[in-house]
């Protein structure tokens, strides 16, 4: 959810908590995989718990002991912008490999190998270094898109997040691209593509 929207929740309820029971609104981003959201869960890499209460913080790290993962226990504001930054840093990520891929078209080496050789070095990772026609799915475009509204309502011009969509966007116009170079007119013919299925 976009940030600030815990804040809202909390408001909404307070409006309307006419016993006055004591209550605290966390936030909790996920961060699951379709196809592997069991998985993710039951072995996360971290749990991110936004707080403004040790009452709150003690039923969240309660709840989630048992997986044995590494919590981070932050604010709200902060939780709700970890889900937007990495997602938006996943998505630059992709649209980064992708340009790569570009002008390893342009001067003649190979894509896998390049993100082979980036790959290995601990400080950027394999993962995400895949070039094809763009990310798509739910969470990607979403939170980049969220995320880049925020920046901008709040006065900053986040110009990588507008970048790193158009790029994503110009993916889809180049594959075309290579289609019709290949088959010349495109009208009639029925085109089949392998590999660019979400999972």
């Amino acid at each position: 959810v976009p940030v600030e929207t815990v804040e809202q929740v909390e408001r909404t309820i307070m409006r309307h908590n006419r016993k006055q029971v004591p209550f605290d609104v966390v936030s909790n981003p996920e961060f699951l995989r379709e196809g592997t959201a069991v998985s993710d869960f039951l072995k996360p890499d971290r749990i991110v718990i936004g707080v403004k209460s040790k009452r709150a913080q003690k039923v969240m790290s309660d709840l989630y002991a048992p997986l044995k993962a590494r919590m981070v226990i932050t604010d709200l504001k902060s939780a709700e912008l970890i889900k937007h930054a990495s997602n938006s840093f996943l998505a630059t990520k992709i649209a980064f490999i992708n340009s790569v891929a570009r002008v390893c078209e342009l001067v003649g080496a190979d894509v896998l190998k390049v993100a082979e050789g980036m790959g290995l070095d601990p400080r950027i990772g394999r993962s995400f270094l895949y070039a094809g026609i763009g990310f798509g799915g739910f969470c990607l475009p979403k939170d980049l898109e969220a995320f880049h509204y925020i920046s901008h309502r709040v006065g900053y011009d986040f110009d990588l997040l507008r970048v790193v969509k158009e790029v994503n966007e110009q993916q889809r116009t180049q594959f075309v691209k290579k289609i019709e170079q290949a088959v010349w007119i495109l009208k009639g013919k029925t085109v089949a593509v392998l590999g660019i299925a979400f999972k």
